[in-house]
């Protein structure tokens, strides 16, 4: 139960500190002394949508906080588990504060925590009907949600489950999809790899290939100058004429100190170090001739070669820019290739499990319809003698199924139809449901989901919207019944429903010095025969009025 709220510059609320009990809880007040602004604190501690115009006029941040008491079993603990957060004594304290800068805080037990989990919070502490939540009915996409919330944890994880399987289908689905719709692709990028693992294979490379022939290039290119040059150094050196080349005038100098070296001891050393040069000149001029020998100067292989370099650099172009990197290249090709030629295997694989996916959820969605089709049944018979407790004892209510197409919800459609009086027949709810029966058939399905969701605190806004005389007693009636075993906040204008509440709060607005403020007060009993009576009528405050108002509390007082 929510014990207390304290409110602070939230719009006409300066400061208030409201402490509920735990049954009946009735807030009345003139329009616009502020009781649904009440509502409005509690929406956004719950987790609802903040707006700077919410704080009050000359105050920085508006401040709200609920302290709720709760079973030790309660729902909200387990959330509070799952998000790391410690709570002691069975009790929950939720602070929010909404400030001018935009910035928003939200905290429970002092632990401050997102949004989104206050919001999933919150749902688990209050169910608030608000005027305009009967708006809901009129929403056919909103029936199967309604449908649902009355199921059991089983029912949810069922739901959880179909969700999973239609997700799995989906992906599965897309994904095959997009396979096939590649298709032009694939034999494009199987052509064109094809294409290029032929071009490299082909020119079969060579490692260290490119160097070797820029350098055979070189010598073919310049054959002839080589020649030549080659062929005078071997003249030089052993060829020329008798007597005038190196090799026979170092014969002549070594044999000039050959006459002399006996003679003088130091001659022997020079002559030993000039030996050497003739056997080395004689070598290399044998070098130099096979080298003559074996060079030829050939067109047809200069051409071959630069071909193949010419070749070889186009490669580099496309694929390099080393032919090591035209090497690696292939590597990497020959990998995608395998992949797109593998997609042919793949998009069969993948229609098997499409399949098998689709044939998971198609018999999901099939016991999904069997049991949402029970579940409704129970709905109709609830619903239906919840309505006769509101005044509507011919009504019959009924769920109207429809196959749809599959979604993460199954495959059904569904609307809430109503036969409001006897021999009419069953019509969708939105087309001919009053105000008032739209009111009585809402808290109807509150009433059922109360005793279903562990929910302890239902807030009901005004629920007396478009109702009266015997069917205002009803609600009034049942939204005692609730309080029996929940607590009920409800903001009322009906005398009705306020004379059978056990805590009667009025809500008041004053002016001073220039400000407007909403105040509280909570009645006593003589203080509450003058609401009843002010409620019952208005400015005309007459005894036969005032014996009315009090006749309607004894009655209470009595039961």
């Amino acid at each position: 139960m929510l014990e207390r709220l304290y409110i602070k510059n939230f719009a006409l609320i300066e400061e208030l500190n409201i402490e509920l009990c735990d049954k009946f809880n009735v807030l009345t007040g003139e329009t616009g002394a502020g009781k649904s602004i009440i509502i409005d604190a509690v929406s956004l501690l719950l987790g609802g949508r903040a707006q700077t115009e919410f704080v009050r006029t000359g105050a920085e941040k508006a401040l709200l906080e609920g302290v709720f008491l709760l079973p030790s079993d309660h729902v909200a603990f387990r959330v509070l588990e799952e998000l790391g957060i410690d709570y002691e004594d069975d009790t929950l304290i939720l602070l929010r504060e909404i400030s001018l800068n935009g910035r928003n805080t939200c905290r429970v037990n002092g632990r401050t925590l997102n949004l989104s989990n206050l919001r999933r919070l919150g749902l688990s502490l209050i169910d608030i009907h608000g005027q305009h939540d009967h708006q809901a009915l009129l929403q056919s996409d909103k029936h199967l949600q309604i449908l649902d919330q009355f199921g059991s944890s089983d029912h949810q994880k069922f739901l959880q489950e179909i969700a999973k399987s239609f997700k799995q289908w989906d992906a599965d689905k897309q994904e095959l999809e997009k396979l096939r719709s590649q298709e032009q692709e694939r034999e494009q990028k199987i052509d064109f790899l094809q294409y290029q693992l032929t071009e490299i294979e082909n020119a079969n490379i060579k490692q260290g290939e490119y160097e070797e022939l820029v350098q055979e290039a070189q010598i073919l290119a310049n054959a002839e100058k080589i020649s030549n040059l080659l062929n005078s150094a071997y003249l030089f050196l052993f060829g020329g004429e008798r007597g005038n080349s190196a090799y026979d005038l170092l014969s002549k100098a070594l044999e000039s100190l050959n006459g002399v070296r006996n003679l003088d001891s130091s001659l022997e050393k020079i002559a030993a170090n000039l030996e050497p040069a003739q056997y080395i000149i004689e070598d290399t001029a044998g070098e130099v001739r096979n080298y003559l020998e074996e060079i030829e100067y050939s067109p047809y292989r200069l051409e071959e070669v630069e071909s193949r370099l010419q070749l070889l650099k186009n490669l580099c172009k496309k694929y390099g820019p080393s032919l090591e990197d035209v090497v690696a290249f292939t590597q990497k090709a020959q990998a995608e290739l395998e992949m797109w030629e593998d997609s042919t295997a793949r998009s069969e694989k993948l229609e098997a499990r499409v399949a098998e996916a689709w044939e998971a959820f198609a018999q999901g969605a099939a016991e999904l319809t069997k049991r949402r089709k029970k579940l409704a049944q129970e709905l109709e018979q609830k619903v239906t003698r919840e309505l006769k407790d509101l005044a509507m004892p011919h009504a019959k209510f009924s769920v109207a199924f429809e196959k749809c197409d599959p979604s993460s919800k199954g495959r059904d459609k569904i609307e809430l139809l109503i036969s409001p009086n006897p021999g009419e027949p069953l019509l969708p709810v939105a087309k001919i449901a009053s105000g008032g029966e739209l009111s009585r058939i809402m808290l109807a399905l509150k009433t059922i989901l109360a005793g279903i969701d562990g929910i302890g605190t239902l807030i009901f806004d005004e629920i007396d919207s478009g109702i009266g005389g015997k069917a205002a007693q009803k609600v009034a009636e049942k939204l005692e019944t609730i309080s029996s075993h929940q607590q009920v906040i409800c903001v009322t204008h009906s005398p009705l429903i306020a004379s059978l509440a056990d805590e009667h709060i009025l809500l008041e607005k004053s002016v001073t010095s220039g400000r407007t403020r909403t105040k509280l007060r909570y009645l006593s009993y003589e203080e509450r025969v003058d609401e009843l009576t002010r409620m019952l009528g208005g400015e005309k405050q007459t005894s036969d009025l005032k014996r009315h108002a009090l006749q309607m509390l004894k009655k209470t007082s009595s039961n």
